[in-house]
């Protein structure tokens, strides 16, 4: 499972270097950062998801799998 969740955060690790709409990235990286947390709150990763569907739905369809 953790060589699985490390394949995953290293996928989403280079996603967020190949966007370059600042806001997009600035939203992916709080994404990033709150799901490598240890305390994990669903409220902010549910307000962050919101945002990333506002912005760019299609990113959130491609990153859902590297998060999940």
């Amino acid at each position: 499972m953790d060589k699985q969740k490390n394949q995953g955060n290293k996928l989403l690790d280079e996603y967020i270097l190949g966007v370059e709409d600042q806001e997009l990235k600035g939203i992916l990286l709080k994404l990033k950062n709150e799901t490598r947390k240890p305390d994990i709150s669903w409220d902010v990763i549910k307000s962050v998801l919101i945002s990333l569907k506002n912005k760019d739905r299609e990113t959130l369809i491609k990153i859902l799998p590297l998060i999940l």
